[in-house]
């Protein structure tokens, strides 16, 4: 078995890449072993120009670690990926444009995830002139790796607290994707199930958010020479990432529209008024717990559904995990370019 990520730049830049650790002093780590101040782990992804990474070795997807650690999450053989394929194409360190700043995406991956979970997608809209910034969030994904060399893996402890019964949340979850309705009476049925079922992973969608606006702060301090904020913040995500940008479109000013790539929508929103540009991409049958944004709102909504296509298969994992009952039928690279165009047309459009 091979990674075949697709040739996804189409843009006018290459793409330069760095990590860097953002420390929250002021929350406390309640996840692992529970100790010290809570820790994020920053990708950001930027324009550069093509001269600069002339004669350049591109940059590796996956440390050693995080791929053991995905190939467990995700049942594959990693002895058996070909290391040439594990490149990204993009370059770690390389110098950022000179005099031109660019607006920030946010992106946030799914649970038990991983930072670099949509690298196709985050070097092809950098390679179009955005500043794209991947959360980490700490015991929350597959692995997070920081500047000072230490490391944390996904918090097995959280299985148990996730929901409140494991048989009898997936009966209850099944009910809701196989209902009926309009997109309020859908919404309603969620809203129940998650309130009586998920009320960690809720609460969980504000601690992201509250990872996500220190990343915002210390990108503040850290890059705004190369950053043009003034036509406010992008956030896109997958899965939990894509619930956390429809909770920041809400809640934080700063950021100006969103898109949810097939992330239930947990969270309480009940009599809250959408007042930001959003787009729900979904597969068809996660539909009904992503209808939120489709009522409510006093700004513009688009949809999105993919035919033939799985939850996880809306990250790079659809081009190595085989097995199309998890990633779907949908053609990887036509899944890819289409879910690219939507980013680009829907930040086109607002940022």
């Amino acid at each position: 078995m091979s990674i075949t990520l697709p040739n996804y730049i189409t843009g006018e830049y290459a793409v330069g890449t760095e990590c860097f650790t953002v420390i929250d002093e002021e929350r406390q780590e309640v996840l692992g072993p529970g100790t010290g101040p809570r820790k994020i782990a920053v990708r950001m992804y930027y324009p550069t120009d093509k001269s600069n990474v002339s004669g350049l070795e591109k940059a590796d997807i996956f440390t050693e670690r995080k791929l053991q650690g995905l190939s467990k999450a995700f049942h594959f053989n990693a002895k058996k990926i070909d290391s040439d394929l594990l490149k990204g194409d993009y370059y770690e360190g390389v110098a950022h444009v000179e005099n031109q700043k660019f607006p920030l995406v946010v992106y946030n991956h799914g649970y038990n995830a991983y930072v670099e979970a949509n690298t196709f997608l985050c070097c092809e809209l950098a390679s179009n002139g955005y500043i794209v910034v991947s959360v980490g969030h700490a015991h929350e994904a597959v692995a997070n790796e920081y500047e000072d060399g230490t490391y944390d893996m996904y918090d097995k402890k959280i299985n148990k607290m996730m929901y409140d019964s494991v048989i009898k949340t997936l009966i209850a979850q099944g009910k809701v994707l196989k209902a009926k309705g309009t997109p309020e009476e859908l919404f309603e049925k969620f809203d129940a199930f998650q309130k009586k079922h998920c009320r960690y992973i809720m609460g969980r969608v504000t601690e992201w958010a509250k990872d996500t606006m220190c990343v915002i702060t210390e990108l503040k301090s850290r890059y705004a020479e190369w950053i043009d904020f003034s036509k406010g913040i992008g956030a896109t995500g997958h899965s939990m990432g894509g619930a956390t940008a429809y909770y920041l479109c809400h809640h934080e000013e700063e950021f100006a529209c969103g898109i949810n790539i097939d992330g239930g929508l947990f969270g309480e929103y009940n009599g809250m008024v959408m007042k930001k540009p959003f787009l729900q991409i979904c597969c068809k049958e996660n539909y009904n717990v992503e209808t939120r944004p489709l009522f409510g709102t006093e700004a513009p909504v688009e949809i999105e559904i993919f035919e033939s296509m799985k939850h996880i298969g809306f990250t790079d994992a659809k081009f190595f995990i085989p097995l199309k009952m998890v990633v779907g039928k949908m053609d990887a690279m036509e899944m890819y370019e289409r879910l690219s165009k939507l980013h680009l047309d829907f930040f086109g459009k607002y940022l």
